[in-house]
């Protein structure tokens, strides 16, 4: 019937009514045929097993009406944006929860948007929607941008990999058509014929930042071969290697049941689908130049066809965004990739490594850039999230939606939603093709400086380093280091045990001062803070802290805690599982200057140690239970012998002792016994803070299976996304391994060699002193290095006159080299006699080498800033040529808005203008560090190339294993070991293809042994 606007046609089907499918196909077309094109709309209610059949109907219906008969009122208008000739049919999908839904579909210049209810029509549009709010979207639309958090259930880096759908059409699911087959037609091939159905009734996908028309999804689909058999496979792999060979291809994998953020994808995943895009020039049949694989119904088979592709070396053409996760995929079926062209990740950070606060490296974020991609791209279109395409909320129990937004796992998702995940997945490979050719080009017009002579452009440089380091990380990522499980148990067990005894010894320290501590969640930062400063008011809310500061300070506060000791409360007759402790504020001199982003106290490890202050380990246990009588007689006598204890506390506290060493909690807590035994006490609260670290990102995660391959190896991934091109580790991040000799649990030794092999670690000594040496061209340093020795004895020679003076009088030794018979030397070292001020020498040589200011190091030091900058300046009175270079570099970052590596690498700084007085120190720190940090890694990345160039090595069967700060670990036979050791200290002592343009030498230590901590070099006095 007509509405009394003359715009609407409702239809009313019954499901009583009888109406075959023919009938209903005929009704659907006449439908189609006479709805105005003004924007008429037909609505109708239909149950759950009937709406799918008839919108199929309806579909084809519609698609077999002739484009002239559809715009007889109008001119054709299918390449006209902003038409007002439109139509609207309804059709309607309904789950089983849901009786009625009601969706609408949406003709526009010979396309068709298939639409939910509640969704929004494209930006512009006039329409709106037509029928009641459903709670569930239909499976060919996309939700509007949904804020919140994804539930997943496996994913991939920059790829969301999960989505709930209900099942596609099965003529919507079919394949393309394959070469060699008649072209001609317009509509979409399935197995080789024509459905009549046009690629422009793809459905509309909104992005995140955008809404993508239909238009623009569809152009994705027309580009696209569908290979999901043997015989297609075949025609398209042939073409690929002769036709196209020299083509560049961009490729990309999806991949299911795997948690990247875990999991390794060395021995982990399955690989569903890949795709190709060969450039617009390249044609598969009907003009298609994307090939979309299906692995996951095609088969292995499929798969097989592709390998001479992958494995070629001649096919030097293969692009990847993020190349190390899609080669290790590829890697757990048999095929070794080959023929590596370049990671589009790696050139983006290498045009600009700034990006990280600024929208990141993902491809969607790269390809949705207008400063990075071509205004002139065809296609318009970046990658799209599979959140803004696939995304659902999750609903809530009232049937409302909530913030969660929830993606099914990729293999439904690929089956069910197959049109709309093909144009998904195919169009990462478009985008990183698209990418990479904008990157090369931004590259190339960057000029490349080395040692002040000009080498080329900033792709030369890619093609000459990061493109063979980027294989090489690959490789080393591939061979993995083999652990330990059985020691790695032992040192759990002992680590769970001291953190157990170090919480006790905190909380009854802690419950001198308040009873309820000794039931205390040590690990709870609430509960520290309420500790150290009661419930105290935000930093920002000022005013009323200082009107009513003691009631702000000092309020108690309760917290409910697992009843671990079966506490019975008050007013019941048995324990409940969870016990109410009510905490104050035990010391009201405490006081802190660092705070959390939402203005509360520090309570974090760093502001710990400051209450604390460098108080030995060992003292730490000194905390004996009788010191603090928190319970009964019975409970302090409990755990050990305190009579020993005690005796070795009254010891500690009543001779002379050097309180430097103590925090600020020590005169919080009033001097003498009360303040040193709190020092202890908040130290032992360090250690629990220090050993649940080690056990969650260390003890645990290397004994799991989400990191180690089938082989029992650990896989960490190694990545080149820091600012200065450090490399960093994830999964586990052995970057933050405890230094050597704070490694109280010796994890290194959990790393092991191979049966019949033995582990090479390779160290450089002072490798960014030498680097500052030659980039200052510093004389007082060089000199230094050339001399040899003990730098930083050396160095606090020059700074102090009496120690200096020392020396001259040979009262003290600048270094020692016993000769056989000598047991000792026959005056002090300088770094015995003179310690305090050879460890200030030493602090300064790094700190100011990294661009440390005078009031860091003042905290550092617990000195006035007068102070420090006074010892600064004896550090730079002789090395006046390191502050002039300094002065440079911040002078560069602010007018250039870029500073350079040794290499010629850049850091650009794109907020100077714009940054506050805090940005813009932190921008000089930067300046100073980048060159520094910068190009040490150069030269570590430039003797691992040489290492891995080396045939020698190669022969007698060496690897590279891993690179972690400074230090190259390689892994290898036993008997070769010795030799090995001398080809690897050569190639990292002379980086540069054998040779050392720097004007200091490198120095470098290696050492041989079956697991990493007994290899590595125990840092001396001067490393």
């Amino acid at each position: 019937m007509l509405s009394e606007e003359g715009s609407s046609l409702l239809f009313s089907f019954s499901p009583r009514t009888p109406c075959g499918c023919g009938k209903l196909a005929r009704i659907a077309g006449a439908m189609a045929l006479g709805v105005s094109a003004r924007g008429s709309v037909l609505r109708h209610p239909f149950p759950w097993f009937i709406s799918p059949w008839f919108s199929s109907c309806l579909r084809r219906a519609v698609s077999r009406i002739p484009s002239s008969s559809r715009v007889s009122q109008g001119p054709d208008v299918r390449g006209v944006e902003g038409s007002k000739h439109m139509w609207l049919v309804a059709t309607c999908r309904v789950r089983c929860k849901r009786l009625l839904c009601s969706t609408w579909i949406q003709f526009k210049g010979g396309k068709t948007n298939f639409s939910h209810s509640d969704s929004h029509p494209k930006i512009g549009s006039s329409v709106e929607p037509i029928s009641q709010e459903s709670a569930h979207p239909s499976r060919y639309v996309s939700p509007p941008r949904q804020e919140g958090r994804i539930e997943s259930h496996s994913t991939k880096p920059d790829k969301s990999l999960t989505h709930v759908q209900e099942p596609c059409d099965p003529t919507l699911a079919e394949r393309n058509a394959v070469p060699g087959q008649a072209a001609g037609s317009n509509g979409m091939s399935i197995n080789g014929q024509d459905t009549g159905i046009s690629s422009d009734t793809i459905p509309p996908v909104e992005g995140l930042h955008k809404v993508v028309d239909q238009k623009q999804l569809a152009r994705v689909y027309d580009k696209v071969i569908v290979v999901d058999n043997v015989s297609t496979a075949k025609q398209v792999a042939r073409l690929l290697m002769t036709k196209y060979k020299n083509f560049i291809h961009a490729c990309d994998t999806e991949v299911a049941k795997i948690d990247v953020m875990s999991e390794t994808p060395v021995g982990h995943g399955e690989l569903i689908c890949f795709s190709i895009y060969s450039g617009p020039l390249a044609d598969f049949g009907n003009g298609k130049s994307c090939i979309w694989v299906d692995v996951l119904d095609g088969g292995r088979n499929v798969l097989k066809e592709f390998v001479p592709f992958f494995e070629d070396s001649s096919i030097k053409k293969v692009v990847w965004h993020n190349y190390s996760f899609d080669s290790h995929v590829l890697g757990n079926y048999g095929i070794k990739l080959s023929g590596f062209h370049a990671d589009t990740m790696h050139l983006a950070r290498l045009f600009d490594s700034s990006r990280r606060a600024n929208g990141g490296y993902s491809l969607e974020a790269l390809t949705n850039d207008r400063k990075i991609m071509s205004s002139n791209d065809e296609l318009k279109m970046g990658k799209i999230t599979m959140k803004s395409i696939f995304g659902k909320r999750k609903l809530k129990k009232d049937g409302s939606e909530g913030k969660l937004i929830t993606l099914a796992p990729v293999d439904v998702l690929q089956r069910e939603e197959r049109i709309s995940w093909i144009c998904y997945s195919a169009l990462d490979s478009i985008s990183t093709f698209k990418l990479f050719d904008n990157l090369k080009a931004k590259l190339e017009l960057e000029p490349w400086t080395l040692d002040d002579i000009m080498r080329g452009t900033m792709y030369d440089f890619y093609e000459e380093y990061w493109r063979p380091f980027c294989v090489l990380l690959v490789q080393m990522e591939s061979e993995g280091m083999l652990v330990d499980r059985s020691y790695l148990s032992e040192i759990e067990k002992l680590a769970i045990t001291e953190k157990q005894i170090a919480s006790d010894k905190f909380r009854k320290w802690a419950s001198k001062y308040c009873p309820d501590a000794k039931y205390m969640n040590v690990g709870s930062d609430a509960q520290i803070r309420q500790l150290f400063f009661g419930d105290t008011l935000r930093r920002n809310n000022t005013n009323k802290c200082e009107n009513d500061r003691n009631k702000c300070l000092s309020k108690p506060k309760s917290f409910k805690v697992p009843n671990i000791e079966n506490v019975i409360e008050n007013g019941r007759k048995s324990p409940s599982k969870y016990h109410t402790i009510v905490l104050n504020k035990i010391c009201e001199e405490l006081q802190t200057d660092m705070y959390t982003d939402s203005g509360l106290p520090s309570v974090s490890g760093v502001a710990l140690k400051v209450f604390a202050g460098k108080v030995s380990n060992n003292q730490n246990f000194l905390i004996d239970n009788a010191s603090y009588h928190s319970g009964s007689d019975e409970e302090v006598n409990n755990d050990h012998d305190s009579t020993k204890e005690m005796a070795e506390m009254s010891h500690v506290l009543t001779h002379d002792e050097d309180t430097s060493d103590y925090g600020t909690a020590y005169k919080a807590f009033g001097d003498g016994k009360e303040g040193s035994v709190a020092c202890q006490a908040i130290a032992a609260l360090c250690d629990v803070c220090t050993i649940d670290s080690l056990i969650s990102n260390f003890i645990l995660p290397l004994q799991g299976n989400d990191i180690s391959g089938v082989h029992g190896r650990v896989h960490c991934s190694l990545n080149l996304n820091t600012e200065t091109g450090r490399l960093s580790a994830r999964r586990p991040n052995l970057q933050n391994q405890p230094a050597l000799e704070k490694d109280r649990y010796k994890i290194r030794q959990a790393f092991i060699a191979g049966p019949g092999n033995s582990l090479i670690v390779a160290d450089y000594g002072q490798l960014g002193l030498r680097i500052l040496a030659h980039l200052a061209n510093c004389k007082s340093m060089l000199e230094a290095f050339r001399a040899g020795g003990d730098f930083h004895s050396r160095a606090a020679m020059n700074m102090y006159a009496h120690v200096r003076e020392a020396v001259e009088k040979q009262s003290v030794l600048l270094e020692w080299h016993p000769q056989p018979g000598e047991d000792k030397p026959p005056v002090p070292l300088l770094k015995d006699a003179f310690g305090s001020e050879r460890r200030k020498a030493k602090m300064l040589n790094f700190s100011i080498a990294y661009g440390k200011t005078p009031v860091g190091l003042s905290r550092d030091w617990k000195v006035s800033v007068k102070e420090a900058k006074d010892t600064v300046s004896l550090w730079y009175k002789e090395r006046q040529e390191v502050l002039f270079w300094q002065e440079e570099r911040k002078k560069e970052a602010l007018e250039s808005k870029c500073v350079r590596t040794l290499l010629g690498r850049s850091r650009h700084f794109p907020l100077v203008e714009t940054a506050s007085n805090a940005q813009r120190r932190h921008i000089e720190r930067a300046a100073i560090n980048t060159p520094v940090q910068g190009s040490a890694a150069d030269v570590a990345m430039c003797a691992m190339l040489e290492i891995d160039r080396n045939i020698r090595l190669k022969e007698l069967g060496w690897k590279l294993l891993l690179q972690v700060h400074d230090e190259v670990i390689l892994e290898g036979p036993t008997e070769s070991a010795e030799l090995a050791k001398a080809i690897v200290v050569d190639c990292m002592s002379k980086p540069f293809y054998g040779m050392n343009f720097l004007k200091v030498d490198l120095v470098v230590d290696a050492k041989c042994a079956q697991n990493w901590y007994a290899a590595s070099v125990l840092p001396g006095g001067d490393w």
